[in-house]
């Protein structure tokens, strides 16, 4: 949890510091190139529209392209903003590995690329904006060890296989004891999609019945397309959970809906994925690796979230980390 709270707090002063300095100067001359992976995942709409929110806001001119899954697709993205002579790159990869040769690519044209919300195999960007996907596995997952009766069968819906969302975010529950602790009935992808997810969830209702106690998705779109099928199968008793935050999973934690919804910023890896582009293009200090916490948004805090934000439920953790602390 200390962790947790050096993050936070470190996080908001390089969101401060580099915002500050790179809106002090007129930046029209500089362009950006945003290589999003898939803009219909909710999610990741978010995070493009929070750059070009604060590319408005710095005078930068950003060109965004959609991948829209393929993998082959951001690759060609990447080459048109080289031809394009683009001042800077950011890239959400769509797959760990296969997005990796982008890396290269803009070295080899000279062009800084900074990494945002996932991580990538080559490592050797200039700057990595966005969370760490074990954290959110692992706080998703330890909620259903510390609240779902052990040897409880579940199923898990995962995100596409080889992204970083995916595969983080199965190692951190791995890492607290989901797979030890229940049956897994099924683990399969739903590709962060709410249909297909709502599909699966409709095939294991009835293909398990009764037994099933639990669904854990690695994000909300496909948390929210699960439930859409235990709603119309009159089940209430299935607990679900996701990660991202997204404000129809929130009201759904606040309805009970849902057990859980993992807060991932995507405002601030957005925004922060400009000004730090920006700042490396114009030769300016920047953060290397800016890390934003990921915050569960359970029953207990939903209400305090839902009034004052993602401070509202951050300012717990820093109390309990201070209150271990001072045990310590």
């Amino acid at each position: 949890m200390k962790k947790a709270l050096i993050s936070v707090v470190a996080a908001a002063v390089t969101v401060a510091a580099l915002g500050f300095t790179a809106m002090a100067d007129d930046n029209s001359a500089y362009t950006i190139g945003f290589s999003s992976k898939d803009n219909s995942d909710m999610f990741v709409k978010n995070i493009v529209d929070a750059a070009q929110e604060r590319a408005d806001e710095l005078g930068v001119n950003l060109l965004v392209a959609d991948a829209r899954g393929d993998v082959n697709q951001q690759i060609s993205d990447v080459e048109n903003f080289i031809t394009q002579e683009v001042d800077a790159i950011i890239a959400i990869p769509q797959d760990v590995e296969g997005s990796a040769p982008i890396v290269q690519m803009a070295h080899d044209a000279e062009i800084p690329i900074v990494i945002d919300n996932g991580d990538i195999a080559d490592t050797s960007y200039d700057a990595f904006v966005g969370c760490t996907d074990q954290e959110s596995g692992e706080i998703l997952g330890q909620w259903f060890v510390d609240n779902l009766e052990e040897g409880s069968k579940i199923c898990i819906i995962e995100g596409p296989m080889g992204q970083s969302g995916q595969v983080g975010r199965y190692a951190g529950m791995e890492k607290v004891g989901v797979m030890d602790k229940f049956e897994v009935l099924a683990c399969q992808t739903a590709n962060w999609k709410r249909d297909e997810a709502m599909a699966l969830a409709e095939d294991w209702l009835t293909t398990y019945g009764d037994e099933l106690a639990a669904i854990i998705c690695e994000n909300d779109d496909m948390a929210l397309g699960a439930l859409s099928a235990c709603q119309a199968a009159g089940r209430d008793d299935v607990l679900i959970g996701g990660v991202d935050g997204l404000d129809e999973a929130v009201e759904m934690v606040k309805s009970g809906d849902m057990v859980i919804s993992v807060l991932q910023d995507s405002y601030g890896q957005g925004a922060e994925g400009v000004s730090t582009a920006l700042a490396i293009a114009k030769g300016e200090e920047y953060e290397q690796d800016l890390r934003i916490p990921f915050l569960p948004i359970t029953a207990e805090n939903v209400d305090a979230y839902l009034e004052g934000g993602p401070a509202a439920i951050a300012g717990g953790a820093a109390e309990e980390a201070a209150t271990e602390a001072a045990t310590e």
